[in-house]
């Protein structure tokens, strides 16, 4: 079988579904907790993202970040790679907006795919125009300096009790967004492959008149 590239992985987690990811996931690695929770959604239905996690971490502290905070912005800019998605450990803020519009508009000039913040997103309606895909818990417009204080990127962090490292593939749809192990990433992306195809070979069984006895022997008890 043949190794995808990265940007055959990405194009291919975002063909398929997450409730496909988290049936392989959970069935086939014993990973029963890969979602990252109900309160992250899509800004509209249509947007979908996957790529490598880009990770940030923010704590809860209302000293102003002055020239450090410069640095490391600065630094995260010139970081950013193509087919990342940036996701953000907000620590439950829930009075700071951690990335707007003109961020988004910097992400996508370096290739990146989108964004996942645990916590509020700022500019909604001109991210949405733009067209950068955007998964947030809720809209805040205010800034998060002064609120939040940016800690680290590229280091390891967790969302709702789910651990991400740089690099572990990020996938979100309006299904909500989930994590997939890098280790198992390439693996994931050829059973999904084939889920997905077995998934619509069903449909057409249905299509066609199938049984309810026929359809679990073909599709099992979970359909």
């Amino acid at each position: 079988m043949e190794t995808p590239t990265l940007e055959e992985l990405c194009q291919g987690f975002v063909q398929t579904y997450t409730p496909a990811l988290t049936d392989i996931m959970d069935f086939e690695f014993g990973l029963h907790d890969q979602w990252l929770g109900p309160e992250i959604h899509p800004l509209t239905p249509e947007m979908r993202v996957a790529g490598p996690a880009f990770t940030l971490r923010c704590v809860n502290d209302r000293t102003p970040g002055g020239e450090k905070l410069g640095q490391i912005t600065a630094g995260i800019i010139d970081s950013l790679r193509p087919h990342q998605v940036v996701i953000i450990d907000t620590s439950k803020n829930r009075y700071a907006g951690y990335w707007g519009e003109l961020m988004c508009n910097l992400a996508r000039e370096r290739g990146v795919e989108g964004a996942v913040i645990d916590g509020g997103v700022r500019d909604p309606y001109y991210i949405w125009k733009f067209g950068f895909n955007m998964f947030a818990a809720f809209a805040c417009p205010n800034e998060a300096d002064s609120r939040s204080r940016l800690v680290s990127f590229q280091e390891p962090i967790a969302v709702n009790n789910v651990p991400i490292r740089p690099g572990d593939f990020i996938v979100g749809d309006f299904g909500g967004v989930v994590v997939v192990p890098q280790e198992i990433a390439v693996d994931v992306y050829h059973k999904s492959r084939a889920l997905v195809s077995k998934e619509s070979q069903f449909r057409k069984m249905i299509r066609e008149g199938i049984g309810g006895a026929e359809a679990v022997r073909a599709f099992g008890p979970s359909i």
